[in-house]
C-alpha cells in the first residue's frame, strides 16, 4: 500500500497563505501606482502616501517587505489559531480592495 501525504501540512498550508497575501499585496501596490500616477485615485493611508511621494522604490519595498517578514516569521514559529484567524481576515480584506481597484479601473476605462 502506498503512503502519500493528501493534503498538505498544516506549516505549509500557512506558507503558502503568506505567499497568496504577498502576491495581493503586490497586486495592491501596482494597482495604486498605476491609479496615482494618472490621476486616478489618492493615496488614503497617509504614511504611504508620504512613502509614495517621498519614493515610489520604498513604497514598493514597503509593499514587499511586510508579507516576506510574515513569512518568515511563520516558517520559524507555530502560528496560534488567532494568528491564523488574522490572516484569513487580511487576506479577505486583501481581496475586497483588488476588487475594488478593478471596479475603479473598469469606471476609468470605461469613462476615458
Amino acid at each position: 500500500m502506498e503512503t502519500t501525504k493528501a493534503l498538505p501540512s498544516s506549516k505549509d498550508r500557512l506558507l503558502h497563505t503568506c505567499f497568496l497575501l504577498f502576491c495581493l499585496c503586490m497586486i495592491d501596490a501596482i494597482f495604486t501606482d498605476f491609479g496615482i500616477r494618472y490621476g486616478h485615485i489618492q493615496e488614503a493611508n497617509i504614511f504611504v502616501r508620504f512613502l509614495y511621494e517621498s519614493n515610489v522604490v520604498a513604497f514598493y519595498l514597503m509593499k514587499a517587505s511586510l508579507p516576506i517578514l510574515l513569512f518568515i516569521v511563520m516558517h520559524f514559529l507555530k502560528p496560534s489559531q488567532l494568528v491564523r484567524n488574522l490572516l484569513a481576515v487580511t487576506l479577505c480584506i486583501y481581496t475586497l480592495v483588488i476588487l475594488i481597484h478593478i471596479s475603479w479601473i473598469i469606471i476609468v476605462s470605461t469613462f476615458i
